[in-house]
């Protein structure tokens, strides 16, 4: 019976510390103090070409889509929405954990 409190224990402060790490970090984000790991990189950035014909219609539409919508942008926001989909799998993970701890502490029933 005791090892099942300081399991319960132990899954509990692990549960716990996989939901305020992540929720710590994600305020950091959005605050500004922190940035999300950087997994989506572009090894070239795209510049505007300022060279193109009136006729050339594909050069055309890319001008204006880098001057609409950066690359880093779009990078940008696929990190944010990466670290996003992480943490949630974290604190889900630590929610289930500590119910796990909660439910050894008070007796399986």
């Amino acid at each position: 019976m005791e090892t099942n409190k300081i399991i319960g224990y132990v899954l509990l402060l692990i549960g716990i510390l996989l939901i305020i790490i992540p929720l710590w970090h994600t305020y950091n984000i959005f605050t500004g103090h922190a940035t999300p790991a950087q997994v989506f990189m572009r090894p070239v950035t795209l510049k505007v070409n300022d060279k193109v014909s009136a006729l050339d219609i594909p050069g055309q539409v890319q001008n204006a889509l880098i001057r609409v919508l950066p690359i880093d942008f779009i990078d940008s926001t696929l990190d944010l929405a990466t670290w996003l989909i992480l943490a949630w799998i974290l604190v889900y993970g630590g929610g289930k954990l500590s119910e796990i701890g909660v439910k050894l502490l008070n007796g399986i029933k």
